[in-house]
């Protein structure tokens, strides 16, 4: 393990925001891998996932964290405080904003989470996200002054994640500010996200894009057995909703829409195996599962 002699930097760079402002195509455009699931919907993210970037020099080990809000069940309450354990642990935060939403006018959201940030002490980087989405870059300026009045910031970018703007200055930025230190994690890893619940997400991103805004937050994904073969590897996964209604709009008329998940994960699966994959897909009826602690700690949450 290198210990930080010679100049070598290492630490912690935790991923903050809102909901949906972007941060796990950040967290993904930094590391150079597909860390993070994504999607159009609110609180993708419910555990902070994190993503390792090596550098000559450095590692940065990127943290996406889940949308901060105010919890209103046992899973948001505990995707809240895994937020706070983030920015407390962290050696430098980076705080996202919707460029688009800031122009009509910074939320109580976005002043709850610079709060967050102030409180945490840590150095801190702004970014105005999805700058691709204005019509002139030159729009966003006003909202920088705003911004800047919020906290104390090492910097503040204007940022495109999903096109790649300014990211690559924005990693230099970060790594500026990361202290002397060890390698934390082996060069060739960028996650430690257990490989269980990387399937997992990797089916519920799907289950997310195919069922749209009918049935989001209601669906967890739960890996229950991995078995290798010779030539294949089968994945049994149990899809969770919470009532038989929505058991019945995951299933699909005629299966099509559970086939449909299937077919579109067992792509991402087969890139992150590298082997071939048989998806097994059911779906369980768990009432109030976001209220119960111990399914909770039994999808890693």
């Amino acid at each position: 393990m290198e210990t930080g002699t010679n100049g070598f930097k290492s630490g912690f760079v935790a991923v903050v925001g809102r909901p949906n402002v972007g941060k796990s195509t950040l967290v993904n455009r930094l590391v150079g891998a597909k860390v993070s699931i994504t999607s159009p919907r609110a609180q993708t993210t419910r555990s902070p996932i994190r993503g390792v970037r090596n550098g000559l020099g450095y590692q940065a080990v990127f943290v996406d964290t889940p949308g901060s809000q105010k919890p209103r069940d046992t899973l948001r309450n505990r995707m809240q405080q895994q937020v706070l354990d983030s920015l407390s642990e962290s050696d430098v935060v980076l705080i996202l904003f919707d460029a688009a939403q800031a122009l009509e006018q910074l939320g109580t959201g976005d002043r709850y989470v610079a709060r967050l940030v102030t409180e945490a002490g840590t150095p801190a980087i702004a970014c105005l996200n999805k700058v691709d989405l204005l019509r002139d870059p030159s729009e966003a300026f006003p909202v920088i002054e705003e911004i800047s009045k919020l906290a104390k910031f090492e910097d503040i970018f204007l940022l495109s994640a999903h096109q790649g703007l300014n990211v690559e200055p924005l990693l230099e930025t970060a790594i500026s500010l990361l202290p002397p230190g060890p390698r934390y994690f082996p060069e060739g890893m960028v996650t430690d996200y257990p490989e269980s619940l990387v399937l997992a997400e990797y089916i519920r991103e799907k289950a997310l894009a195919v069922l749209r805004e009918e049935v989001p937050h209601a669906i967890a994904v739960e890996i229950d057995e991995v078995e290798r073969k010779d030539n294949v590897t089968v994945v049994y996964a149990i899809l969770h909703v919470e009532r038989a209604s929505q058991r019945m709009i995951v299933l699909g008329k005629h299966g099509r829409a559970i086939k449909q998940i299937g077919t579109e994960a067992r792509r991402d699966v087969e890139r992150l195996l590298g082997t071939r994959i048989y998806l097994d897909l059911k779906v369980k009826v768990t009432p109030g599962w976001r209220n119960d602690t111990r399914f909770l700690e039994r999808l890693g949450l």
